[in-house]
């Protein structure tokens, strides 16, 4: 008797749930992405918070979190928030497709919009030591080559400067 009784009990717990619809993380991704189409993008980046933090294991949570930081970076030049953001991605879940955009991402932010040399050399070192065969790897190795240089320092990038001074 105990037995169909527990057997009835799951059944109605499985048809609840189905009858939810979607998972919470995903409402919460669909939530954020709404407002960040809607240029809402402080809340954007708050929900996208909220889904990593609240769900760590969800398939969604690197992906949350990488847009957190490129919002906090990007809208809301809030950089070391951002940067906290993509951090995360690398140390947590280093095997998300995010995760080297993400360790790039750091090293740009801190050479082109906080304009640390010190930090932005550390962070494109260490994407070279967790990816040195990714896409981004000759990328980071001339932004490693050409980092605190200014535009007119840079012989591939003169012609630019002088088109856009003519």
């Amino acid at each position: 008797m105990k037995k169909i009784h527990l057997q009835v009990i799951l059944g109605i717990v499985v048809l609840l749930i189905m009858a939810c619809g979607e998972l919470p993380d995903t409402k919460l991704m669909d939530k954020a992405v709404a407002y960040e189409k809607s240029e809402k993008y402080q809340a954007a980046a708050r929900t996208y918070e909220k889904l990593g933090e609240m769900y760590p294991t969800s398939e969604l949570a690197p992906e949350a979190l990488y847009k957190a930081g490129l919002i906090y970076s990007n809208a809301l030049q809030s950089y070391e928030k951002g940067i906290s953001f993509l951090k995360k991605v690398v140390e947590k879940y280093p095997d998300s497709k995010n995760a080297a955009q993400c360790s790039f991402m750091v090293g740009f932010i801190y050479a082109n919009s906080v304009n640390d040399t010190t930090k932005a050399r550390q962070a494109y070192e260490d994407f070279l030591k967790r990816y040195p065969d990714h896409q981004l790897a000759p990328s980071v190795k001339w932004e490693l080559d050409h980092l605190g240089k200014d535009i007119s320092e840079i012989p591939e990038l003169k012609n630019i400067e002088e088109s856009v001074d003519k």
